[in-house]
């Protein structure tokens, strides 16, 4: 069981490496992508039992249950990271505490696991939790960072990849007109920053050459709004 666990952990770690971000020429698929969402929501209710049964050697008229939940959990993987999709930035509240709360407990339920079971059977918990982890925040977190990218080449119209420093250095001067240390703004500037802007470049008032400015100052404005603590 060990050897089998590694050996598809070990194709899985490659296969996420080929697969983990969304390619820009994806070709949406209306059946699969619903599918993976589903098997996304559910991955952490189902990946922890399995792994669990196979501890055990089930087998029913001759029929080899493991090998079979192997599959199951193989192929829930592989639709997840192929059709890995925007539907999945919906962050799962339930899952997510979930998941924290075992990560809390990880260090115990591993040390139980390998004093109860096996050292292989721990690190293959070890290797699921990772796997959650992965699902569940560090994908999303990705995912986001591509979304932030292409809504700040769509709004300013400037190729090139940029930090997350660079963002918001220009949504900054992008509302308040002014270079500003983050550290130093508040929600209340940026209310009050906006309701100066939108009055100024509100469309029937501002008659300047640029026609996206009022839009932009908005875009700006719910930026800051959601960065700024």
């Amino acid at each position: 069981m060990i050897k089998k666990t590694l050996t598809i952990f070990l194709a899985l770690i490659f296969l996420i490496l080929k697969k983990i971000f969304i390619r820009e020429n994806r070709t949406p698929n209306k059946f699969m992508d619903g599918l993976a969402n589903k098997l996304h929501s559910l991955f952490i209710y189902t990946s922890f039992p399995i792994l669990y049964l196979l501890w055990f050697n089930l087998y029913e008229y001759n029929v080899d249950i493991n090998s079979i939940l192997y599959i199951i959990l193989f192929l829930e993987i592989i639709v997840i990271i192929r059709y890995f999709n925007p539907q999945m930035l919906v962050t799962k509240v339930a899952q997510v505490k979930l998941l924290k709360t075992i990560n809390k407990v990880s260090l115990l339920v591993f040390i139980s696991n390998w004093v109860l079971l096996s050292f292989g059977f721990a690190l293959s918990f070890l290797l699921i939790l990772l796997l959650n982890n992965i699902f569940y925040t560090f994908i999303i977190n990705q995912i986001k960072k591509q979304k932030e990218q292409a809504e700040f080449k769509k709004q300013f119209g400037e190729e090139g990849r940029y930090s997350k420093e660079d963002i918001v250095k220009k949504h900054i001067l992008n509302l308040f007109e002014a270079s500003k240390e983050v550290s130093s703004i508040t929600k209340s500037d940026v209310k009050k920053q906006y309701r100066n802007m939108a009055k100024k470049y509100h469309p029937d008032v501002y008659k300047g050459s640029e026609k996206d400015k009022f839009t932009s100052i908005n875009q700006s404005y719910n930026f800051l709004l959601d960065f700024v603590k």
